[in-house]
């Protein structure tokens, strides 16, 4: 946290109110020790908080001048005595509470309406709602309470938001009923047509979508993704889903519950993700395939048929990823034999 203009520090706070949000316990003296700032092994000091999550920076952890570390509860080291270990389940997770208790942002937003945003005379809006610079609010809107809608945003007809809602700049949402909770990042696309046309005698007939998006609670959505409304059913994104940027989602898609999809991942039109499913970098996924529940795909690795159950899976076409593995090995061996 070395860039201050954007964000200020509430600290300091005591051990013991850290142990207490991430269920760490340590001695009544080490409980009087003041934190003052989150850093990295390697950037923090006396008086920082840090965490190791990842073996591969064990060593980092040796030299670390950090007065406390979160790490995981297996974690044994007796290269550094200096620094307090606080033993957690998720060190990363307990990172992120601490990260909310200690930061936040340097602006402040306050609720009121621009006076140069356009609210139609039909649409209603939810109470404490910021509405920013050049916003457009079609007929027939309905945004919840405590909703922020950053500058040039665009909501269509009919669009229906829930509470707490933080829609940043330039996103437009045409055809969606969006939840509680839910987070799209700048130059989001919603509701849009999806690529449908039917090819009769060298003409591309477009098709007349009919589909709305679905977006339940708690969902958040990354900068210049785009979710395309269903051609005839709806494009559903269940609840607590995670969507990075440039992520694009077809038509009649359904993404179940907890899902994470990462950046530059493009899913065809009526394909479903099961649940708690992730998605890596640069996945593809066919149109009209299933994926089971609690699937993991490696980066890049296409999918062109169903995954039926859980598991880890990567290349193309998808295939676990020991099997994976075992096929790039061979390859290597066959192209090293032909070169001899």
């Amino acid at each position: 946290m070395s860039r201050v203009q954007f964000y200020k520090n509430l600290g300091p706070f005591s051990l013991n109110k850290i142990t207490q949000i991430v269920g760490a316990s340590l001695s009544e003296e080490q409980n009087e020790v003041l934190i003052h700032n989150i850093k990295s092994l390697k950037e923090a000091e006396f008086g920082d908080l840090t965490f190791l999550n990842n073996k591969k920076y064990t060593e980092d952890f040796a030299t670390c001048k950090a007065s406390a570390c979160l790490v995981p509860l297996d974690f044994t080291s007796f290269t550094n005595t200096k620094t307090i270990l606080l033993k957690v389940a998720n060190p990363y997770y307990a990172y992120a509470l601490l990260v909310d208790l200690f930061y936040a942002p340097m602006r402040s937003i306050k609720p009121q309406i621009s006076p140069s945003a356009y609210i139609a005379k039909s649409a209603k809006i939810g109470k404490n709602c910021y509405i920013g610079h050049n916003v457009v609010i079609e007929e027939e809107v309905e945004i919840g309470d405590a909703c922020v809608i950053e500058s040039g945003s665009f909501i269509d007809y009919g669009v229906k938001i829930g509470n707490r809602a933080r829609i940043d700049s330039n996103v437009s949402i045409s055809c969606s009923i969006i939840g509680d909770d839910v987070v799209i990042l700048p130059g989001g696309r919603i509701g849009q047509d999806g690529f449908g046309f039917a090819t009769h005698q060298g003409v591309h007939k477009k098709i007349y979508h009919t589909g709305r998006v679905i977006i339940g609670n708690n969902v958040e959505i990354g900068a210049n993704s785009t979710i395309d409304r269903g051609s005839m059913n709806d494009t559903i994104i269940e609840d607590l889903c995670r969507i990075d940027n440039l992520v694009q989602i077809g038509h009649n898609v359904h993404i179940k519950k907890g899902a994470i999809i990462v950046a530059q991942v493009g899913v065809a039109g009526s394909s479903t993700i099961g649940s708690y499913c992730a998605l890596g970098g640069q996945v593809g996924v066919a149109g009209h395939v299933t994926i089971a529940d609690n699937v993991q795909i490696a980066g890049q690795g296409g999918v062109i048929q169903d995954i039926k159950e859980a598991g880890i899976m990567g290349g193309t076409p998808a295939v676990p990823i020991r099997d994976w593995h075992k096929q790039t090995i061979m390859l290597k061996k066959l192209i090293n034999e032909k070169k001899k």
